[in-house]
């Protein structure tokens, strides 16, 4: 195939002023990171130090940023440390204490005295 039969993509002009507009309503998308923003707000940081902004009331970029900015200081700050090894015991110690263990899943609410341990399926090949 020669170069002059290969099809040509045609590239848009990049308006700088409407990509940065502030002012403009949050999409779908942002209001889906302010979901999870608050949601891990409302678990990780203590009552006190939350912000207790009503995220239904944001409706720019810029708000919505402004929240986004707020909340993960306060996640980096209140947040775990990243210390592998303590966090997998902690977890593990957890999954002992429900009747858990690796490779087995508890169905359903059943009694203690009736649990039924699946084991993982391995994939085919």
């Amino acid at each position: 195939m020669a170069l002059e039969d290969a099809p040509t993509v045609e590239v848009l002009k990049f308006d700088e002023k409407e990509a940065y507009n502030h002012d403009r309503r949050i999409s779908s998308l942002i209001r889906t990171q302010l979901l999870h923003l608050h949601h891990a707000e409302n678990i990780v940081v203590p009552p006190k130090a939350r912000t207790n902004i009503n995220i239904n009331q944001l409706l720019t970029e810029r708000q919505a940023s402004e929240y986004i900015q707020k909340v993960t200081r306060l996640l980096h700050r209140y947040g775990k440390a990243s210390s592998g090894s303590k966090s997998k015991k902690k977890r593990n110690k957890r999954a002992k204490k429900a009747g858990r263990t690796s490779g087995k899943k508890v169905l359903g609410n059943q009694s203690k005295t009736n649990k039924i341990a699946v084991t993982k399926r391995s994939s085919r090949k």
